[in-house]
């Protein structure tokens, strides 16, 4: 049977466009490492976003 863990971490919207190239290399690289998207939340204040919460998801590893 197939098990999974999960993952969540938070991104704060930084800078003009809210986001940065380190946030994109942070995504990539857990990417690399078998973690997918499962979902993604805004936090916003005031009707801005302030921060993004995304959920990761990976098959765990035999033991």
């Amino acid at each position: 049977m197939n098990t999974y863990e999960y993952k969540t971490i938070k991104i704060e919207s930084k800078g003009f466009f809210k986001t940065t190239m380190e946030n994109d290399q942070l995504l990539n690289e857990y990417g690399a490492e078998g973690w997918m998207i499962v979902s993604s939340f805004a936090e916003q204040i005031n009707g801005i976003t302030s921060a993004v919460y995304y959920t990761f998801m990976r098959e765990k590893e035999a033991n």
